[in-house]
């Protein structure tokens, strides 16, 4: 049975994908948490300061 192109194609990206170590994959998602982190701490300090303003 002969593959399709687009199959072809297809399992070679998963191959790829699969390929990736997990630590690599942990460690770009606890990059990203803590940025996320970062911005909602400085989002935090801004309304504060937004308030305290307003008095």
């Amino acid at each position: 049975m002969k593959k399709s192109r687009e199959f072809e194609k297809f399992d070679r990206t998963m191959e790829q994908l699969l390929k990736v170590p997990h630590s690599e994959i942990k460690a770009k998602l606890e990059a990203e948490k803590a940025e996320k982190a970062e911005r909602k701490r400085k989002a935090k300090k801004l309304s504060a300061l937004g308030r305290a303003s307003r008095d």
